[in-house]
């Protein structure tokens, strides 16, 4: 049996609050506030940590203590919000009864949201049909342009004629270029006509060079001394000057000053003057 409650620095219990009974029924009343269910909570549940400066005194382990207040009631009792007065009880149903309560609720959330995605999905195909009509549309009016009269072009629509949607799902098929095409036309056609007209002539195409450069460095042709005509003009200044790589190394033989006009060009074998 209780025989001493000890509540302290727990909400209204600031200061250390004691009951001392050795009666087997007590009757606890106060006002509002005054810490009734404080109290019962901590029978209910003396091992929380809000009470960890409270004590109960009189009972073992073998004892247990049965509360029944507002607290045991939200964890034990569970009223269906679809059958009013129906109550669930024990803590463990209470739990599963509230997960598939929130689980409906969620159901139901999504299903709503499904009908509203469903419903944005039916416009934007309508929209999209729609868009595809007009394509169709402007494209045949455009392939009956080309399709006719002087037929240049009508090549490039072969198999697709007698169809709009056969051409609508080739054109579609078709990268679009990244910039707007700049010939015209008039210019397709005169390139067309010139590849197939009347006046057209058929070029075959240059064969493809291979050799092997491993080949030809190996030939002993290029082992071989070049040397300069001794009957060209300027033989006889390559001799003097003993420059017969004249292009690579003549440029030394230049005069270092311009008035210096009696040497002769080692390139040219003329006279330099100021105005060459």
């Amino acid at each position: 049996m209780i025989s001493k409650i000890s509540l302290n620095k727990v909400a209204s219990y600031k200061k250390l609050s004691v009951l001392e009974t050795d009666k087997k029924v007590n009757l606890i009343y106060g006002l509002n506030g005054t810490g009734k269910s404080i109290l019962s909570n901590f029978l209910y549940l003396p091992t929380h940590p809000d009470y960890k400066h409270s004590s109960v005194d009189g009972l073992d382990e073998s004892h247990d203590i049965l509360v029944y207040n507002e607290t045991f009631i939200q964890d034990i009792f569970y009223e269906s919000e679809s059958l009013p007065g129906i109550f669930t009880l024990s803590k463990e149903n209470k739990e599963a009864e509230q997960r598939i309560a929130n689980a409906e609720k969620e159901i139901n959330r999504i299903e709503k949201e499904k009908e509203v995605k469903e419903k944005e999905l039916a416009n934007e195909e309508s929209h999209l049909t729609e868009i595809r009509k007009t394509a169709k549309n402007k494209i045949w009016e455009i392939k009956k342009d080309y399709t006719g009269g002087d037929r240049v072009l009508e090549f490039s629509l072969e198999g697709y004629k007698g169809d709009s949607n056969k051409l609508l799902t080739f054109i579609e098929s078709i990268e679009k270029p990244e910039s707007k095409p700049q010939k015209s036309i008039d210019q397709l056609k005169q390139e067309v006509q010139s590849l197939s007209g009347g006046n057209a002539q058929k070029y075959n195409l240059l064969p493809q060079i291979s050799f092997t450069v491993h080949d030809i460095e190996q030939n002993d042709l290029f082992e071989k001394q070049i040397i300069g005509n001794e009957n060209s003009s300027v033989a006889g200044l390559i001799n003097k000057l003993g420059n017969s790589d004249w292009v690579k190394d003549g440029i030394k033989y230049l005069p270092k000053e311009l008035n210096q006009e009696k040497e002769a060009c080692p390139f040219a074998s003329k006279k330099l003057s100021q105005k060459n």
